[in-house]
């Protein structure tokens, strides 16, 4: 990739990462897993599904999620309790896992317009848990 005519500081911050010693990179990522539950172990939040940090749904999920199975295993045993949480979670996780390929929906918005987009998204939240579990 070039960024020759990138303009702004992007020459400067391709220079210092040139002469860096200790450059270091991540990548951004989301955990999408087909099944949370298996026997008597049951995983929410990052390690089921995270969502990557550009939804800004991280936390928010795994309280989301801590909850649902805890709801669920109350009146149940394991195994109904862990396919009830499932079943009453998933759709919430993946409406925010899809967020990061929203455009304009980003954690990091670039402009004015794409604040106002993030911020009226996150205030208009209509999928919600199933209270059901």
């Amino acid at each position: 990739m070039d960024f020759a005519d990138a303009g702004w500081e992007i020459p400067g911050m391709l220079a210092a990462m040139r002469d860096a010693d200790d450059l270091f990179f991540d990548v951004v990522g989301q955990i999408r897993m087909p099944r949370w539950s298996s026997g008597r172990v049951a995983l929410v939040g990052d390690a089921a599904y995270a969502p990557s940090f550009l939804t800004g749904q991280g936390s928010s999920l795994a309280l989301v999620g801590a909850y649902m199975l805890a709801g669920s295993l109350s009146d149940r045993d394991h195994a109904a309790g862990s396919a009830a949480y499932e079943h009453g979670t998933r759709e919430f996780v993946t409406v925010n896992q899809e967020q990061v390929r929203a455009e304009d929906a980003a954690l990091f918005p670039t402009s004015a317009r794409a604040l106002e987009q993030r911020n009226d998204m996150l205030r208009n939240l209509s999928t919600k848990p199933s209270a059901e579990g």
